[in-house]
């Protein structure tokens, strides 16, 4: 009801309904609601839709909704039907970036390896879903990311670089800012 409802365009009625269902809304029913919104272009009723998919679960990392079906990634997993692709680009990229100047904050981590703490950072749940967009969609499309903590200053950085690599924009929305990225630069004005 939800994907038709969205699909026709009536994306209040489509709230009303799901704020009245009886039972807590799931993924695939917000999911719906949230490309309905990208679609019709209702930003406020699409942020509504992914704070609610993000309550669903809060150790959901990254989002990304693509041909009408969203993706969530966690940190380090490998559940996802593509995780093996995705890992095999970002350690490509991984290699990208640092020619380009990319330095790895491994600071943050503490009592593991200098390789493994590269390793821990580069599997963070944005990058995963960074690398899975990047794959799934066209050349020169903007890449558009969710997530429901605050980026950490390694993947700030890595995101910069990426954009700059593979010459995409990408935004990354999370819990306290919206920074763009675009040939290497960002939007924040690195004000971390």
């Amino acid at each position: 009801m939800v994907d038709l409802l969205g699909g026709a365009g009536q994306l209040d009625c489509t709230w009303n309904f799901i704020q009245d269902m009886p039972i807590k809304p799931g993924i695939s029913v917000l999911g719906a609601m949230l490309g309905a919104c990208k679609i019709h272009k209702n930003v406020e009723l699409g942020e509504k839709a992914a704070d609610k998919l993000f309550e669903l679960d809060p150790n959901e990392g990254g989002l990304v909704e693509l041909r009408k079906e969203v993706h969530t990634f966690y940190s380090r997993s490998t559940n996802h039907p593509q995780s093996k692709r995705i890992y095999a680009f970002l350690e490509t990229l991984g290699d990208e970036t640092k020619a380009a100047g990319y330095v790895p904050h491994t600071n943050s981590i503490h009592d593991v390896e200098e390789d493994v703490k590269e390793q821990l950072l580069g599997s963070h749940s944005e990058r995963l879903a960074i690398a899975f967009e990047l794959l799934n969609t066209s050349p020169g499309m903007t890449l558009h990311i969710r997530k429901n903590l605050r980026v950490c200053v390694d993947c700030h950085d890595a995101t910069k670089y990426i954009s700059l690599v593979t010459g995409r924009e990408i935004i990354v929305r999370d819990l306290r800012r919206f920074p763009h990225f675009k040939n290497g630069n960002c939007s924040c004005g690195y004000y971390w």
